[in-house]
């Protein structure tokens, strides 16, 4: 019972810290970036996340993501080894698997590649952010 309200409760406290205002806003974008590198070592065993060394922060890192050069890979099977390789043809810094129903963080970051899949790993579309 509790795991099925878990999503809605984390749900509800975000939008709580949404709505906060302006004054706050600084403490969850240094927690969110805290906490995006913590993930990226506890990801592994998921594979949702990869990235290089870099800021993750967008303005911060010298390197920006290109998405438009991958487009052809769409309908190919998304793999670590691809999405390295993907993640360095497009000059970004950090990368990540979006699978159906899997909860991501929205703040937008320009050195970051998404590669959405669909049920069977194979890469629907791909987009920076």
């Amino acid at each position: 019972m509790i795991r099925k309200l878990i999503p809605f409760i984390l749900v509800a406290s975000l939008t709580a810290c949404a709505n906060t205002g302006t004054s706050s806003s600084s403490a969850p974008a240094a927690s969110s970036s805290s906490s995006s590198s913590s993930s990226s070592g506890a990801s592994a065993s998921g594979g949702a996340s990869y990235g290089g060394s870099g800021s993750a922060m967008p303005g911060y890192g010298t390197k920006t993501c290109d998405a438009a050069a991958l487009q052809s890979q769409i309908g190919q099977k998304a793999t670590t080894s691809s999405m390295e390789d993907l993640r360095t043809r497009s000059g970004s810094s950090t990368a990540r698997i979006l699978r159906p129903g899997q909860l991501v963080t929205m703040e937008y970051n320009a050195t970051r590649l998404n590669l959405i899949v669909d049920d069977k790993d194979v890469m629907t579309a791909i987009r920076c952010g």
